[in-house]
């Protein structure tokens, strides 16, 4: 973001009161206090070693407000994925750094799995003990999980598939179905302020020192994670105008994007006070108007809901798709056999899969079919809904192989992939579908079988470069049971609001607490783009990353791909975007 001239005479007073010795840009004011948590009851669950990794689920009691609606015991206990080398520091505050993630829209603890993994893998090359924490959102307290554990315990997909879908009871237990937004009052008090607050409570709990927090944490998220970071940067945790040692960017040593951007203030609107002021003026009220719709249930929006593609039974399908390709990946799929003509799963299916506007408005009576008139494996199943040569919706797609066993034929529907190389429009239309070729089964008699990332040499519509990430490591991690989801399954769209009022100039009301502007900026900076994403076209090109920061782009990777890449690529090198954070880190220890 280029300093206006009014920016550069703010930027003039604070470096005069540093003169004075009052304090210095970036650090605590001599006269804090050091922050203090409230966070209790500690608890650390192992859940696995893989290759020289130890994960594990450290969780907390941090109740919710007294005046919250009621809600399950396990909605006052929060916490994060922990990765760190089996072999490394069992303390986290001996490692010799942390990264912090805070994940996308809908996106729960495991979407980093990958991307944890392969950073403290590859800083373990580099002669660091680094830790990742995938942050889960308060809101995972209230994902499905029980079907998913019960399908793992017994290998068989199926069992989760009839039990969320065609009431099959499993120990007694019954899925009572799929809540609504009135169901879920609960979300009110699961907005930006506690996701913040949260990690904020967890950071101070496992290092206390204030020193060594500066030192050693790496803050960052992935896609709108990005953003939460970035308010986190600039929040005021006790509410103290005096006091400094609390604010969010003293907590951090640096800060890093995962293809998306840190700040708080992305229009500069706090550089001017005019600007500042209207903005305010407008933007407050207004979300204080929307915060009372919600509270009162006014508006039936605080989740996804019956939404296709990215709604509460899209995630699920996805997920169950994920668990089938991990139990039985070269099976003939009988999951969509299994599941009901619903409207929302119906309206799911044509969107990821359709061939053609036309095969779309009739549903597939154009002769095109359906995805239900089509056979798969379980893992071909998966890669359809995915993959960057397959999936439709560019924001799921991961470059995880190609389809195989019978003919193709290319998709042209929301668009062709040659309308990406318009230019400069075409960049954007990257945002729809992604810019690679898409095809689609044709011969309705074939059982159609996966290629992995790592045997698409020949595909005629891929190349090695533009496969990045192993589907048999993405149908895993979609696959999880407990104690974390890898889609949330009722995303707060609470924070959603949180986040547009913040980045738009709200700062009273419930945005009082917003207190500094882009303060991530005075640290090291990390920016990391996928190269076959929207982002660095949109975000890159409007609002640039700080002068100082390291920016990378990772060629071949879908958006996804940024933090679910294979650990080895096909070029033999390591995960880009593990690879860089950790050589990045290790220029900060």
């Amino acid at each position: 973001m280029k300093h206006t001239v009014l920016h550069v005479i703010r930027c003039g007073l604070v470096a005069t009161v540093v003169a004075g010795g009052l304090f210095a840009p970036g650090t605590a004011g001599a006269q804090d206090l050091p922050p203090v948590s409230v966070a209790a009851d500690r608890q650390e669950q192992p859940i696995a070693v893989r290759d020289g990794i130890a994960v594990s689920y450290v969780s907390f009691r941090l109740p919710l407000p007294a005046n919250a609606p009621a809600h399950p015991d396990n909605c006052d206990r929060t916490g994060f994925l922990r990765y760190r080398p089996a072999d490394g520091p069992v303390h986290s505050a001996d490692a010799d750094a942390i990264v912090v993630q805070q994940q996308g829209l809908n996106g729960g603890a495991v979407n980093s799995d990958g991307v944890a993994a392969n950073t403290v893998r590859s800083a373990k090359t580099l002669d660091r003990d680094v830790e990742f924490w995938a942050m889960a959102r308060r809101s995972a307290c209230l994902d499905e999980m029980f079907g998913f554990d019960a399908a793992l315990a017994s290998g068989n997909y199926l069992d989760a598939v009839d039990y969320y879908f065609n009431g099959k009871s499993i120990d007694g237990h019954v899925f009572p179905g799929f809540k609504a937004s009135h169901d879920l009052p609960i979300l009110d008090v699961m907005g930006l302020e506690r996701v913040i607050r949260d990690q904020y409570e967890i950071m101070v709990h496992e290092v206390p020192d204030q020193a060594q927090r500066q030192r050693k944490f790496v803050c960052t998220g992935i896609s709108m994670g990005g953003m939460v970071t970035g308010l986190f940067s600039d929040w005021d945790f006790d509410g103290n105008p005096a006091t400094r040692a609390d604010a969010g960017f003293n907590q951090c040593a640096a800060f890093a994007a995962q293809d998306t951007m840190v700040s708080s203030d992305p229009a500069a609107i706090q550089n001017t006070p005019f600007f500042h002021d209207v903005m305010n003026a407008i933007i407050s009220p207004t979300n204080t108007v929307l915060k009372a719709g919600f509270d009162s249930g006014a508006l039936p929006l605080r989740t996804f809901g019956p939404s296709p593609i990215t709604g509460t039974k899209a995630f699920m399908l996805y997920r169950l798709a994920g668990l089938a390709a991990h139990l039985a990946p070269d099976q003939e799929s009988q999951l969509l056999a299994h599941l009901p003509r619903d409207p929302e799963i119906e309206a799911t299916l044509a969107f990821m899969f359709g061939q053609s506007w036309a095969a779309i408005g009739s549903g597939g009576a154009n002769g095109e079919g359906t995805i239900r008139d089509y056979r798969f494996t379980n893992a071909a199943l998966l890669g359809t809904f995915i993959d960057n040569n397959s999936g439709n919706f560019a924001l799921l797609q991961q470059g995880v192989g190609a389809l195989a066993g019978g003919p193709v034929a290319e998709k042209t529907f929301p668009n062709p992939a040659l309308a990406t190389q318009i230019p400069v429009l075409g960049n954007y239309l990257r945002m729809s579908a992604g810019p690679q070729v898409r095809v689609a089964p044709t011969d309705r008699t074939v059982l159609y079988t996966w290629r992995n990332y790592n045997d698409v040499v020949g595909v005629p519509w891929t190349a090695p470069n533009r496969e990045t990430a192993d589907i048999h490591e993405v149908a895993r991690q979609l696959g999880t049971g407990a104690p974390t989801a890898y889609w949330e399954t009722y995303f707060p769209l609470r924070v959603v609001v949180d986040i547009a009022a913040g980045l738009a100039g709200a700062r009273t009301g419930d945005m009082v607490n917003l207190r500094y502007a882009n303060m991530s900026r005075t640290k090291p900076n990390f920016v990391a783009y996928a190269g076959d994403s929207v982002v660095q076209y949109g975000v890159g090109t409007w609002i640039p990353a700080p002068p100082t920061a390291q920016v990378e782009q990772l060629p071949g990777y879908t958006h996804i791909d940024t933090i679910g890449a294979a650990a080895v690529q096909n070029n033999g090198k390591p995960d880009y975007s593990g690879q860089l954070l950790a050589e990045f880190i290790r220029g900060l220890t």
